[in-house]
Formats: C-alpha cells, structure tokens, sequence
C-alpha cells in the first residue's frame, strides 16, 4: 500500500512567513505601545532605561537572542531602584525626569545592561576554557594508563594494527 504524500504547503517548514508574523506582531505592539504613551508617559524611565535591550534585541544576530535576554535581564535589574522609587515618590513627570537628570541612574542602568553583555562575552570563552582543560588531563591520565598497560602487558597492547593481524600474530 502506498503511503500518501502531504501537500507541498503542509510540508514545508515555517520560513519567511513565520519571521515576517513575528514582525507585525512586534509592530502592532509597539502600535499599542505608543497609543498607551499618554497613559503611562510617568513610566519613561522604564522605557528609556530599556533601551540598551532593545537595541540587543535588534543587533542580536543569534537565533535564540541569547544576547539581549542577558543584557535585557541585567538592565531590567539596573532599572528595578529607579522604577521603585519613582512608584514611591508618585509617578508623575518631575519625578521621572528628575530620575532621569541624576548622571547615578543612568551609570547605573547602562552599567547593568554593560554587565550584561560582559556576561555575554565572558561565560562562553571561560566554558571553553574549563572543557579544554578538562579534555587535556583527561588524555594525559589515558596516556598515563597506557604507558601502565604497556609495561603491564607489553608494547603490543598499544598497537594501530587491525585486531585480527595482532590475533594471527603479524
């Protein structure tokens, strides 16, 4: 019996199309975004301290955007004090804009998402560098065992022969 065939469109996996949904999607949300402005306008710290995980977000070449989750998880921590205090003081403009006058915040709230891509930068070579490490003692400690077999059991146990010309003895 012959096994049916699925159309050539079910087929296919998700290319253009799906990138092409997940950017409306991004532009309608920044469509509500900017219509919700008025309404949240005291918030501004908020979204201009997150500007550096936006710009990650765009410049992040990695499918996953492993960059901008960790620049955006930094920032978002740098952000969280100024956010705090601006919900303890009143969200309104002069609250907000003077948070935003202070040179501390925005040391604070760059240095986080700076902090951020430094993780990015860091953690891969310094994983790297472990599974290096640990590759060479682990052949150093197989080469050591092999100089025991070899004194053990004579240099034939380290041979590249084929098993079957060591067996027959040539």
């Amino acid at each position: 019996m012959a096994k049916k065939e699925k159309p050539a469109e079910q087929a296919a996996p998700q290319g253009k199309g799906g990138k092409k949904r997940g950017m409306m999607g991004f532009i309608l949300l920044m469509i509500l975004f900017g219509a919700a402005v008025p309404f949240i306008l005291p918030s501004l710290v908020l979204f201009i301290g997150m500007l550096p995980t936006l710009v990650a977000l765009f410049t992040d070449s990695d499918r996953q955007k492993s960059g901008a989750v960790a620049v955006g998880v930094m920032n978002a921590a740098g952000i969280t004090p100024f956010i705090i205090e601006l919900w303890q003081k009143g969200q309104t403009m002069e609250n907000a804009f003077g948070i935003l006058h202070d040179p501390n915040t925005w040391f604070v709230m760059l240095g986080a998402a700076g902090i951020g891509q430094l993780i990015l930068f860091v953690i891969p070579q310094l994983i790297a560098t472990f599974t290096v490490a640990r590759s060479e003692s682990r052949l150093k400690l197989l080469k050591m065992n092999l100089e025991r077999l070899k004194t053990s059991w004579g240099p034939d146990v380290a041979t590249t022969k084929p098993i079957e010309k060591v067996a027959r003895g040539e």
